[in-house]
């Protein structure tokens, strides 16, 4: 694939994941409120959030290795039709009430849980037409869409929610935009994984895999840590700080907005030399500070500049350690490789917000016990990530970019 090419790859690439994730965003702000006035408990509602992640973890390995089998294309389309059926669920749950109700949207949820998985797929994608030393800069790519996604979709889900057109409609959308995507794929997302280099032998797949859970021993601490604060920070803002939940969607938004900066532009400028490693622990580092800081940090400026400086962390460390993840194998393995470490990851979404409901359970208004943890998993994810050793793919196995 000549460069026109694999720039065209790349692009098609960032969009499908940021259609997607706009999608997946309009659904933070509405989805347990619309889970209750269907007939959900607080717990039920709760429980919808963790089985999306729960079911990605079992199901990101799976797709991976599928992909690296039949081709990264057909499990991605696959996944777009699926996530769009998922939403068109939960918009006809909107009909029912009761135990009837509950059922379609745990259904749904886990049916867009095992799709969702294909968002490692679109990694071991830019993998396969990127070359080792580039891969941290185009991950950031991916990070740029999270940052973008997580910007729009919950404002399109809050202004969409309240319409004369009912309470199904932002749903409705979402689904929309999983067909639209699919169609866009179809037409522009080129197969990155040539016939040729497909399903690796298992014996390097072993040794792959070896090296692959090691990246998860250091994936799983940051995404517990940053998943633990995240649980406790809308009730810490509100409680706090009584920010009122317009201004905290604010506060997302500046997070936001410096991850589309730093993962979308200004990673590309110091990544090199294969200092993956080193920015990875800057950026657990940093994060391990101002996890610490959060709690003492008053309004404003304090405030968003320890948030602004975890963002930078997160954002220094995330498509990093994706890098050094990618690096561990041929690109056989890359479905397989992203997967397992995408998997890890959910894991993290899944187990964190029950690691802080438990301990603001426990100890009532504790935030700042809450905020520790995040930083002592994230202390951890930082010892960890020094301890890494990079592994050079073999000669032939990675393409040049």
């Amino acid at each position: 694939m000549d460069m026109p090419a694999k720039r065209a790859a790349h692009m098609a690439i960032f969009f499908t994941v940021l259609i997607d994730l706009i999608g997946f965003g309009i659904l933070i702000p509405i989805l347990q409120p619309f889970a209750t006035r269907v007939g959900a408990s607080v717990p039920q509602a709760m429980m919808l959030m963790g089985i999306y992640s729960f079911m990605q973890f079992i199901f990101s390995p799976v797709l991976g290795r599928i992909s690296d089998r039949v081709g990264r294309r057909p499990v991605i389309l696959a996944s777009l039709i699926g996530t769009m059926i998922g939403y068109l669920i939960i918009a006809a749950a909107a009909n029912y009430t009761g135990p009837f109700a509950i059922a379609m949207l745990f259904l749904a949820r886990m049916v867009t849980g095992v799709c969702g998985a294909s968002f490692s797929t679109a990694q071991a994608s830019l993998a396969d037409i990127t070359a080792p030393e580039k891969r941290a800069a185009v991950m950031g790519m991916i990070g740029a869409a999270f940052g973008i996604g997580f910007v729009l979709g919950p404002v399109i889900g809050g202004l969409t929610s309240h319409t004369p057109l009912g309470p199904s409609l932002p749903f409705y959308i979402a689904a929309a935009m999983s067909l639209a995507n699919a169609v866009f794929c179809w037409r522009r997302l080129p197969e990155t994984l040539p016939p040729e280099r497909r399903a690796a032998p298992p014996r390097a797949r072993s040794s792959i895999m070896a090296t692959v859970r090691r990246m998860e021993a250091t994936g799983f601490p940051v995404i517990t840590a940053f998943s633990v604060m995240t649980t406790a920070w809308v009730l810490f803002l509100q409680e706090r700080h009584h920010m009122s939940e317009m201004t905290i969607g604010l506060v997302f938004g500046f997070i936001g907005m410096i991850a589309v900066i730093v993962q979308g532009g200004l990673i590309r400028r110091i990544v090199r030399n294969g200092n993956e490693r080193t920015l990875a622990l800057a950026g657990a580092v940093l994060m391990t500070a101002s996890l610490a800081l959060l709690p003492v940090a008053a309004p404003w400026l304090a405030l968003l500049t320890v948030s602004g400086l975890m963002s930078v962390g997160n954002s220094l460390a995330t498509p990093t350690l994706n890098a050094l993840a990618s690096q561990c194998g041929s690109v056989e393995n890359q479905g397989e490789t992203m997967g397992a470490m995408t998997g890890a990851g959910s894991l993290g979404r899944f187990i964190g917000p029950f690691l802080s409901a438990g301990l603001l359970y426990l100890l009532p208004g504790g935030f700042e016990q809450a905020f520790w943890m995040s930083s002592g998993l994230m202390a951890c994810a930082a010892v960890t990530i020094f301890m890494i050793r990079r592994r050079r793919a073999a000669p032939g196995a990675t393409p040049q970019a």
